[in-house]
């Protein structure tokens, strides 16, 4: 309030002057500082009081509706849930609910209500180093705790007819309608994504072959599907024009369809971003005015923002603007250049063109989040785009033909599949050349934030070649390279230990003199993924394998490692007791003999033995540590 009051005055005060002075620029970051922390502040759900996260207790009755599926994994399948009543407490908010794999298990659908027993656990953080932070995404989704459904711990009470149960009802309508073709399962779930931008299904093969020949991004619905809608739209409503509220109800029409479409697909950052832009030039076109791109930019941006603070902190929405701005500001430079008079060969350059500039845009973001870069990008594109391009038109003319014309539908199907098909198979053959894909690059966020500065910096000097600016770009790519370089020198120093939380095998490892040993009797432990996160993390130092050993020494520290078989020797004194696979042994008698200071089990254990191992060590006063519970355990220095 008293930022508003203060910009209020300032307001007042600036139609007095014709040059704005310095403190209303202030006041004005100042109260949009202030507007966008109230934004957040109202849309987390734990600053309300009535938010389940504060009644949860040891056992939990719980009632509420399924609200959407997620990806599965291998083993479960996942929902959003939306909790309605918490030990008979009227209360709202979200968890992810993890239902077992099992034959003949139930498949859930959004609208579905369930009274659930059990236990509401927190989100399990990264438990291993340089991780993805799975707990930290979802609590940017207010989603704050999981609950993993056992058989006979739920009933199901109905459906609720809920504005998720009529998207999901009739989206699947859409996609069930394809089922007349018998496409086969990789085409069933390309149409998924391409038309509705469902991905749940999708293997992972083929999501890796897209993602390293650098066009994953045609998964995902977003500028280049809306623009296709939009003009699909605009020529078919263009008739509406010569009526006398033709022009309105054009408006009106592709404004409600373009919404609808983002509902059925899901309400994803990318799907918002486009279909708030297109609406905005959309409103321009109605009012017969052509809106400057950067202000439908940066308005689309308050407009999501507003409703949704969390998408800031949303990769798909951070890409897709980087993405869009990048060939926005950009497109003076590249809009000129002709390599012939044929417009189709142009039209393959503008192609490559518009690709690399937006690579390049999302190239820090890109490195930042993944860690890796596709070299064949460009060969991929050329093709993958048009081809892209079409399989959504003729997708869309074959969905509406599907309820209409089946007949016509089944023939352009075929020529929908084969489409389909040849693309899949050409990015197979793009992905294949795994050199070209350089993976595991160490990217840190003051790394993203000083290359984006020398892309600006180098813009800039691009735009008016000044020697300032040259001054600045070349003064940031300097500082760059000499952050680069510290980044490296600082990875290498200094010793650690680190117990990972492997649930497969034991994994321990030694960094020193720059170099990684590695402790393991995995048969191919370069390839797990917890130690190319940590090499990756450390910039990709010399990896050493060694076979485990019952003891392991770092420093003047002695390991005692006692596996399955429970063998060990009754003389060592070891500073640090590790018990991996589930040893059959009895720890008051281990901790007489050896007395160590503390006690680690792994991720290998069976859940049971580390229960009753953690309460030995209470009532023994040893401090003890499992990586299931709290994560890696680190020994620095020594």
């Amino acid at each position: 309030m008293t930022a508003l009051i203060a910009f209020g005055i300032q307001f007042r005060l600036s139609n007095k002057h014709f040059f704005q002075k310095n403190h209303f620029t202030v006041f004005t970051c100042l109260l949009s500082f202030c507007i966008g922390m109230l934004t957040y502040s109202l849309h987390y759900h734990r600053g309300y009081k009535n938010n389940y996260s504060h009644f949860v207790s040891d056992v939990n009755v719980v009632e509420g509706v399924i609200s959407e599926r997620l990806k599965p994994n291998a083993y479960a399948e996942k929902y959003y849930f939306k909790i309605t009543r918490l030990n008979k407490k009227s209360v709202f908010g979200k968890i992810l609910l993890t239902v077992p794999k099992k034959p003949g298990a139930t498949q859930f659908h959004a609208g579905d209500k369930l009274h659930i027993k059990g236990e509401l656990t927190p989100i399990a953080k990264s438990f291993n180093p340089y991780q993805f932070d799975y707990a930290a995404y979802l609590e940017k989704q207010n989603v704050f705790h999981q609950l993993y459904l056992k058989s006979g711990t739920y009933i199901k009470k109905g459906t609720n007819h809920n504005l998720d149960f009529y998207v999901e009802t009739y989206r699947n309508k859409l996609l069930n309608s394809f089922k007349i073709h018998h496409f086969s399962k990789n085409t069933d779930h390309i149409i998924n994504a391409l038309l509705l931008g469902q991905r749940q299904d999708m293997d992972n093969q083929m999501n890796d072959n897209y993602t390293n020949a650098g066009v994953v991004h045609i998964l995902a619905i977003s500028g280049l599907h809306i623009a296709i809608l939009y003009a699909i739209l605009l020529f078919l409503l263009k008739p509406l024009n010569q009526f006398k509220k033709g022009k309105l109800l054009q408006f009106i029409m592709i404004l409600t369809f373009l919404w609808v479409f983002a509902l059925l697909s899901g309400l994803s950052a990318s799907v918002v971003r486009s279909v708030v832009m297109f609406s905005l030039i959309s409103f321009g076109l109605y009012l017969n005015k052509s809106g400057n791109i950067y202000n439908i930019l940066a308005v689309s941006m308050l407009i999501i923002l507003l409703c949704n603070p969390n998408f800031l902190f949303d990769v798909g929405f951070q890409l897709s603007y980087i993405a869009v701005f990048s060939i926005v500001w950009l497109q003076p430079f590249y809009s000129s250049f002709r390599i012939s008079r044929f417009k189709v060969v142009n039209y393959f350059a503008d192609l490559l063109t518009i690709s690399f500039v937006a690579q390049i845009g999302v190239l820090p973001l890109s490195l930042y989040y993944f860690h890796q870069m596709p070299l064949l990008f460009f060969l991929a594109n050329i093709v993958v785009i048009p081809l892209s391009s079409f399989v959504l038109i003729l997708g869309i003319a074959v969905l509406a033909f599907n309820f209409t014309v089946p007949d016509l539908a089944i023939l352009l199907g075929k020529l929908l599949g084969f489409a389909i098909e040849i693309m899949n198979q050409y990015i197979a053959w793009v992905a294949s050349f795994e050199t070209f894909v350089i993976k595991d690059i160490p990217f840190s966020f003051s790394l993203l934030l000083l290359f984006y500065l020398m892309l600006t910096a180098l813009v800039l000097w691009l735009y008016e070649k000044k020697f300032s600016k040259l001054i600045l770009f070349l003064s940031s790519s300097f500082a760059l390279q000499i952050l680069t370089l510290v980044t490296l020198w600082h990875s290498k120093q200094g010793s650690e230990f680190i117990v990972f939380n492997n649930k497969k095998s034991t994994l321990l490892t030694e960094k020193r003199n720059n170099k990684i040993r590695v402790y393991s009797n995995d048969s191919l432990p370069q390839e797990n993924k917890n130690l190319k996160a940590y090499n990756c993390g450390n910039f990709n130092q010399a990896v050493e394998i060694f076979p485990l050993q019952n003891t392991v020494f770092y420093g003047n520290q002695k390991i005692l490692v006692v596996d399955s078989l429970g063998v060990y020797s009754l003389h060592q004194k070891p500073d640090i007791l590790l018990l991996t696979q589930s040893p059959k042994i009895n720890l008051i008698r281990v901790i007489n003999t050896v007395q160590p200071k503390v006690i680690i089990a792994d991720a290998t254990n069976y859940k049971s033995y580390v229960n009753r191992w953690k309460a030995t060590c209470e009532n023994e006063k040893i401090p003890f540590h499992a990586t299931a519970e709290k994560g890696f355990y680190k020994i620095i220095g020594y």
